[in-house]
């Protein structure tokens, strides 16, 4: 068997607690998810080409609503944070990058750094919390989450094959959570409160409980969204 391209404790082992921070108003990334990123601003242009020869890192945070009276600055963000790797990275002749970005961990931010020209910040990484003998029970979770999610099932395990090949390793009870989270298409904000919650039952019962309120609604669509200009 080929040895797997990635191997995220060893990664996070060597982490030395420091995160690039690329603060993004409708994207939340989660652990053994992936984003793909269009990166066109100097400042994250920039992050980005220190982060390839360094440790190829940054952390995404969801920008909080009113973020584009400071955008330009320092705009509140979520203290929850994804740590992600940077792959595949390709830079357009006008200096823009695409790049896939790698869930590897929660983290939470205690303390933002002066850095210019993008933010940094301390952060710890988070542990799920998985009580002993309650595999019935995230199975049960997982199964309604997966009712909820109705034509986007083969997304999640879609996810969770790419992430094992990645990896080389099966996922943990609190990333199967994570999975339908990212194949939803829950708001921001909603999928923010999932990522931030590190107990595993408490966050089927969040991802639940918030498919279950987007299903009633109709899952209406969002009007407007994001300004497309802004990373």
């Amino acid at each position: 068997m080929a040895t797997p391209p990635l191997d995220p404790k060893e990664i996070l082992d060597a982490f030395d607690g420091t995160a690039r921070l690329f603060p993004l108003p409708s994207v939340v990334l989660f652990p053994d998810g992936f984003a793909p990123l269009h990166v066109f601003e100097d400042r994250y242009v920039d992050m980005v080409k220190e982060a390839i020869p360094a440790d190829g890192l940054i952390a995404t945070a969801l920008l909080k609503p009113g973020y584009l009276e400071s955008y330009e600055g320092t705009p509140p963000i979520h203290r929850v944070v994804c740590l992600g790797k940077i792959l595949r990275p390709r830079t357009h002749p006008n200096g823009q990058l695409d790049l896939l970005l790698y869930g590897l961990a929660r983290a939470r931010i205690t303390e933002e750094i002066p850095s210019q020209p993008f933010r940094r910040a301390r952060v710890e990484l988070l542990q799920d919390v998985v009580p002993p003998g309650n595999h019935e029970e995230v199975a049960a979770r997982m199964r309604r989450a997966l009712d909820l999610i109705p034509g986007r099932q083969p997304m999640v395990w879609g996810l969770g094959r790419m992430s094992e090949q990645l990896r080389g390793v099966d996922a943990a009870p609190g990333r199967y959570a994570d999975a339908v989270a990212h194949a939803s298409d829950l708001p921001m904000e909603a999928l923010y409160e999932v990522l931030a919650e590190t107990d595993v039952l408490r966050r089927f019962d969040l991802l639940i409980h918030h498919l279950e309120t987007r299903a009633a609604e109709g899952a209406p669509k969002v009007v407007g969204g994001a300004d497309p200009r802004l990373n």
